[in-house]
């Protein structure tokens, strides 16, 4: 029998998308479904597009409850769950009709506990940026940490081998997340809560299949918190940075881990640069010097093969190492980085 998939949808102020997302989970072409829609204390009328669809579709459950954010809403939804394996949309994406059936044939009858695919970016009206898919490969016998985790930790200094930690697109085992209380954090406490949730999961997962399919298709938003310019992003990404360092400091990965996380470190910096570049130059300036200062950056790129990089990123490293804020802010205001 088709194990009973569960799919996990935080909900928040996204009206505007919720009724393609929620059309598009009801449409899949495997229906074996249980969606749970959970309302994070939206202030528009996306409580009211839930319950609308929860009436007219018996596979939906509706929950409403305070804001917390989206880790913390995943964790409430995981607590209310009945599908022997689960998955998470984001509430403004949607799906191809047949995205959960390629995950659940991914599973190979059980052979796999997990399953990842990549994805399709398209633009707020749905026109297609670009898609992002993995070659075919199962990873097993004791090496899906060390083989497949370290990868969603950034790429290799001289290669672009990095699995995208997200976890949408991806089919969890509900029985590995229950066995071992598996839990996200919170994104206003890390700033990428995913992958910390992937850090503890694929501890545990025996067996991965990754698939080709794209079928998750990713709306990229301008004015997400990801993409707006926020004054504690650099300190935000340095925590996070430690933190994961921390993490695997102490697994077999260590040093393949630190290689990843602090070339992901770089382009954290080089995000932190490229926004609020409508600022004065000044204020640019001031801001991209603070962050050349700072010790741990700095220790990072002293430790770092940085002659392994490739040309543009090798130039950037050495202008933050040596501190060249009016170049890089120049460069910044020409929308150069």
């Amino acid at each position: 029998m088709s194990p009973q998939v569960s799919i996990i949808v935080p909900v928040y102020n996204v009206d505007k998308y919720l009724q393609q997302c929620v059309e598009s989970l009801v449409n899949q072409s495997y229906h074996n479904l249980e969606i749970v829609l959970i309302d994070d204390g939206s202030k528009d009328t996306s409580g009211q597009v839930c319950d609308y669809f929860a009436e007219k579709y018996k596979e939906i459950n509706v929950f409403h409850k305070a804001n917390s954010g989206l880790g913390l809403t995943r964790n409430y939804g995981l607590e209310r769950i009945n599908g022997e394996y689960v998955t998470f949309v984001d509430s403004d994406d949607y799906l191809q009709q047949d995205a959960i059936q390629r995950l659940v044939d991914g599973l190979d009858d059980g052979k796999n506990d997990t399953v990842i695919g990549g994805f399709t970016k398209v633009t707020d009206e749905g026109k297609e940026l670009y898609t992002e898919t993995y070659p075919e490969e199962v990873v097993d016998n004791g090496q899906v940490y060390s083989h497949l985790f370290n990868r969603m930790l950034g790429s290799s200094p001289d290669e672009h081998d990095s699995i995208k930690p997200s976890v949408w697109n991806a089919l969890y085992s509900v029985k590995l997340i229950k066995t071992h209380n598996l839990r996200f954090v919170s994104e206003r406490e890390l700033i990428s809560e995913d992958i910390v949730w992937d850090s503890d999961y694929y501890r545990y997962s025996k067996s991965v299949k990754v698939i080709t399919s794209s079928s998750y298709y990713y709306r990229y938003n301008p004015t997400s918190l990801s993409q707006t310019y926020k004054p504690d992003r650099y300190e935000r990404s340095i925590k996070f940075y430690k933190y994961m360092i921390d993490k695997t400091s102490k697994t077999e990965i260590a040093k393949d881990a630190w290689l990843r996380q602090t070339k992901n470190l770089f382009v954290a910096v080089r995000t932190c640069f490229s926004q609020g570049t409508d600022r004065p130059f000044s204020e640019v300036r001031q801001s991209i010097s603070e962050i050349c200062e700072d010790v741990t950056l700095q220790n990072a790129i002293a430790e770092y093969p940085v002659n392994r990089l490739e040309w543009k990123q090798k130039i950037f490293i050495m202008l933050v190492k040596n501190k060249q804020a009016k170049i890089l802010a120049f460069v910044a205001k020409q929308k150069l980085i």
